[in-house]
């Protein structure tokens, strides 16, 4: 009896202690409050570049009426970012509901599908990217960079074209915006192929590694980086500062070597043996009659 009075006191224990776990703090917003807030930013950063006004007056205007919508305070937005930034892990999650319901909303519109011209039509394509298709960078050394490593296997081919496309989004209270893409390819004689782009706008990003060698693919990687370090004394440090990277998609698109030279002279033997035929339309060379010779007389 007094074993089992023992389990239950141990037990008892464990609960109260997991109860008491500390977790965010009243005066600052939860989690799922500043998921909302960050989401419905992302809506007013996509109207203002419908609308390509460059208006700050109007972007502010935006803000502030999504704070009011949330019925929360410039400050209290304020005091809470700078809370989520002190705590990674609590950030983490915040972008991670933004992620998801940017995900959702490229699925109902049909951000997956593949378009990319008439090549596509003419070469067989595949989109090996495995992660999630929406990323969310901030410029904290925690946040600010995403990696990735696809490594080939037997369905890939020598001479295949590897392209990078995504969507960017800043979405920015003050700050310069300032990021950068990269594409590595690895090849099988450990060779490595290698484009970038700067990222300073929310426009629509294309990386590309033709493969002119077409050589067999070992590996692909790379990397997203959002570097806001310039004028970082000219800049508020607790204002919003993201990086949203959308409709991600990683291409593998496979070429059609260059004609050979055989058939070139398949070509020129084909050129040569119609000249030998004959037929109603072929011209026929007759050998020049012998001269005429007039026998003189005496």
């Amino acid at each position: 009896m007094q074993r089992v009075i023992y389990y239950v006191i141990v037990i008892v224990s464990v609960l109260g202690i997991v109860s008491c776990k500390p977790g965010i703090p009243r005066k600052y917003l939860k989690s799922d409050k500043m998921a909302d807030i960050m989401y419905d930013y992302h809506i007013a950063e996509g109207i203002q570049n419908v609308q390509a006004t460059g208006d700050t007056v109007t972007m502010r205007a935006y803000l502030a009426y999504i704070l009011k919508k949330h019925k929360v305070s410039q400050a209290d937005f304020d005091s809470s970012l700078v809370y989520y930034t002190r705590h990674t892990k609590l950030l983490e999650d915040v972008y991670d509901k933004v992620a998801e319901r940017l995900n959702n909303e490229s699925a109902i519109y049909g951000g997956s599908q593949l378009n990319f011209g008439e090549d596509v039509s003419n070469s067989d394509t595949t989109n090996v990217w495995q992660l999630s298709p929406t990323m969310i960078l901030s410029p904290y050394s925690a946040f600010n960079r995403k990696t990735f490593e696809v490594k080939a296997d037997t369905s890939y081919h020598e001479g295949d074209k590897i392209m990078l496309d995504f969507d960017t989004k800043f979405i920015y209270q003050d700050g310069v915006r300032d990021g950068s893409a990269v594409l590595a390819v690895t090849y099988s004689n450990d060779s490595v192929e290698v484009v970038s782009n700067s990222l300073m706008s929310s426009t629509h990003y294309h990386l590309q590694i033709n493969n002119t060698g077409r050589l067999k693919i070992k590996n692909i990687k790379g990397f997203w980086l959002h570097n806001n370090t310039q004028n970082q004394d000219l800049t508020s440090k607790t204002t919003l500062k993201m990086l949203l990277i959308t409709n991600i998609k990683l291409i593998r698109m496979r070429t059609k070597p260059a004609e050979s030279s055989d058939n070139s002279e398949y070509a020129e033997g084909s050129k040569t043996n119609s000249l030998k035929r004959k037929g109603k339309d072929s011209l026929v060379i007759k050998k020049p009659a012998k001269p005429l010779l007039l026998k003189q007389t005496k």
